[in-house]
């Protein structure tokens, strides 16, 4: 079904937005199109499927070479949402560590789609998670940021994000930079004082692209005193 519906134009549009380090294969299909076959494939499971077998289904589709078929395990682990458990976490750090979401696409769809909401049930692995940003594989790290994205977002568990960005300002990993800075900017939009105080208070630590993520939605008057602020404290 991916394979036929495959575009090799789509395909080498979409290699653009990848590090040549990042192990990606693309069979080349437009977004919609991805939604519409998982949407096709739940509707015709839903009747029998309980978690175990999204789970089964996710670990078979995440070990797929191709990131289409990634996408669409993951998202279909998302409906099952409701019925998540704690050891769902260890499986997704097996996905990462193993290298089964090797690029910046996989990783954030199975941290938003999965790993978010399991956190959102589960705050007491919040901690566990928190563990991650010291992982020698760069997709746990950036699992453990984008994970609390959506959380920042809506002002929920900001101690822990913003614990989160501040161990991993040494990172040396531009993507770990894109995330950290994007993480910083969904906490600032409940609490934008709150954000300054931590740019400022970090100054020269926070590398300059992680700070024009996190000051991108701030007046422009506003971003050019912390561009200057913080570059000044180095």
């Amino acid at each position: 079904m991916l394979n036929a519906a495959g575009d090799e134009r789509v395909a080498a549009q979409a290699r653009k937005y990848f590090k040549l380090h990042e192990r990606v294969q693309v069979v080349g299909i437009k977004s919609a199109k991805i939604d519409e076959i998982e949407k096709e494939i739940f509707a015709a499971v839903k009747p029998t499927w309980l978690l175990a077998d999204a789970v089964q289904s996710c670990d078979i589709l995440i070990r797929n070479r191709f990131l289409e078929a990634k996408s669409v395990g993951i998202v279909l682990l998302s409906r099952y949402h409701k019925q998540y458990d704690k050891s769902l976490l260890e499986t997704i750090h097996s996905w990462l560590a193993d290298g089964h979401c090797g690029n910046w696409a996989a990783t954030d769809v199975l941290s938003g789609r999965v790993l978010s909401p399991l956190l959102k049930r589960f705050p007491e692995l919040l901690q566990k998670v928190a563990s991650w940003t010291q992982s020698a594989n760069l997709w746990v790290r950036r699992a453990a940021a984008v994970s609390l994205t959506p959380l920042a977002r809506r002002g929920e568990h900001l101690d822990a994000a913003y614990a989160a960005a501040e161990s991993l300002l040494g990172d040396s990993e531009d993507l770990m930079h894109k995330a950290v800075g994007w993480l910083l900017r969904e906490c600032g939009k409940t609490d934008d004082s709150r954000l300054e105080a931590f740019l400022l208070a970090h100054g020269a630590r926070i590398p300059r692209i992680a700070l024009r993520y996190a000051i991108e939605r701030f007046p422009e008057p506003r971003r050019k005193r912390l561009l200057v602020a913080t570059k000044s404290a180095s």
